[in-house]
């Protein structure tokens, strides 16, 4: 095996010539130059939240791009790569990264952080598959790994967008922040990424339809909850089962399930909630869907944290304009987080 330490050893990366462009978006490694443009997101709360750092000052924006930058080469493992993103008018609006992992120097993580802007627009999606490309087709890895905070629902669905598949959840893997965190890991082969298929329409519209119906019961510093969101995606006749530990069945209608919900959520005991899917499948036929998932719930009940697991059923049909409705939910919990 060549020296992963030497650059001009064979198994050295091949960079491509920069920049790197895509349909909407050019990449090219870092410069001083951006330190602005970087530090204007960076330096937000919502982008740090599930990041390992806390919101950049100026100068530790200026200490990273000089890591990066030093870094860039990728010649030795360990190493970060940082890629701008410019969109059409040359304006900086994210970062991809690629890590060359330690231990093996066919194996490299990516990342990536962007401005809150562009969320919505494909832009992040667009960079971060550039990205991948860089990563099997110049560096020639075998595998590349992508780890987000369990709780980072956006890059978790990015992720899963783009083909790359979910492998773990490492439960309290990292204290951050004063707090443990768990991650979920995700990977994709180089033999695996051009053979992919995207999701159908239909499924990422199932997709969109649950990540409403669950964050319908968010609560975040004891503001008020309103589940009419939720009712609106649950079928009048919808049937919700909870499956206890001892293996009874409750069951209930619409009201039955939504009304102590909006009471406990709308309580003084209960100041922050919130549950969202880790892994999932979904199976979809003429107007029909059956989604299996594995969530994970955290909150504040009178001032304590706590977090839970679970797996939900959900059977969806679209209505008569075309909408996915659930028609049955079935849960239960799961306290080992078992995959």
């Amino acid at each position: 095996m060549s020296d992963p330490t030497d650059p001009t050893a064979g198994g050295a990366p091949t960079h491509p010539e920069y920049p790197v462009r895509t349909k909407r978006l050019r990449l090219r490694p870092v410069r001083r130059d951006d330190l602005e443009a970087i530090y204007s997101y960076r330096s937000l709360p919502d982008v740090a939240l599930y990041l390992p750092h806390e919101p950049h000052t100026r100068e530790v924006t200026e200490q990273t791009l000089e890591r990066l930058i030093s870094g860039q080469a990728l010649a030795t493992p360990g190493d970060w790569l940082g890629l701008a993103v410019e969109n059409e008018s040359g304006r900086v609006v994210g970062e991809v990264f690629l890590r060359l992992e330690t231990e093996e120097p066919d194996t490299g993580q990516i990342g990536f952080a962007f401005h809150p802007d562009v969320h919505g627009t494909g832009i992040a999606t667009e960079a971060v598959t550039a990205g991948l490309d860089i990563a099997f087709d110049h560096f020639g890895w075998h595998r590349v790994i992508g780890i987000c905070d369990v709780r980072n629902l956006a890059s978790a669905a990015l992720m899963r967008r783009i083909g790359m598949r979910h492998e773990a959840v490492l439960r309290d893997g990292a204290f951050l922040k004063g707090a443990w965190c768990s991650d979920s890991v995700f990977a994709v082969l180089a033999g695996e990424w051009r053979r992919t298929p995207p999701p159908s329409a239909q499924e990422r519209a199932v997709d969109v339809t649950v990540a409403r119906f669950l964050s319908a019961f968010t609560r975040r510093a004891g503001e008020p909850v309103d589940l009419d969101a939720a009712r609106a995606i649950l079928a009048p006749d919808a049937v919700v089962e909870r499956v206890r530990e001892d293996g009874g069945v409750d069951r209930m209608g619409v009201d039955a399930f939504l009304t102590p919900r909006q009471t406990l959520l709308n309580g003084p005991e209960l100041t922050e909630f919130q549950e969202f899917e880790v892994t999932f499948s979904t199976m979809v036929t003429a107007g029909r869907a059956l989604r299996s998932s594995l969530y994970h719930k955290h909150g504040v009940r009178d001032g304590v944290p706590f977090a839970g697991w679970g797996r939900h059923h959900i059977a969806l049909a679209t209505d008569a304009s075309g909408e996915w409705r659930i028609q049955s939910l079935t849960w239960t919990d799961d306290p080992e987080g078992r995959n």
